[in-house]
């Protein structure tokens, strides 16, 4: 089975996370730190590589009424080009995320202005509350 890929995305930091092989487990996994936006495509593809993903999750920054923005339309051109390249791509809503990684860096008494971790903490729970929500596997296979 492979892995799951989460992207915080962001036009200069993209947080990322993993899952494990069974797709039970999220953890950390890297803060990326873009030039240019148009950058983020290939770096994230070389990790989705190296980690074995072959599934990519991206948050999908909706505003609080849930419609899409520019945020949101700079995102799907994200997975639009991550598909491009043969990708197997799912957006999730990250309304909330945000917060609730500074809340989760709070409670592990990490510093809350790292806006590096708090884009790794935020792809974390983007990816754990996916697992959670998955069907359960049917002998290990996805």
């Amino acid at each position: 089975m492979s892995r799951v890929l989460a992207v915080d995305w962001g036009t200069r930091r993209v947080g990322l996370a993993i899952s494990d092989p069974s797709r039970r487990v999220a953890r950390p996994l890297d803060t990326l730190i873009l030039s240019a936006p148009d950058d983020a495509p290939a770096h994230i593809a070389e990790l989705a590589r190296r980690e074995e993903a072959g599934l990519i999750l991206i948050g999908l920054p909706l505003n609080a009424s849930g419609e899409e923005g520019s945020s949101a339309r700079r995102v799907r051109h994200l997975g639009d080009a991550l598909r491009d390249q043969g990708w197997t791509i799912e957006f999730v809503d990250e309304r909330w995320t945000s917060e609730e990684a500074r809340e989760l860096a709070i409670a592990k008494k990490e510093a809350r202005n790292n806006k590096g971790r708090l884009d790794q903490l935020a792809a974390l729970l983007i990816l754990q509350q996916y697992l959670n929500a998955a069907p359960p596997l049917e002998d290990g296979h996805a």
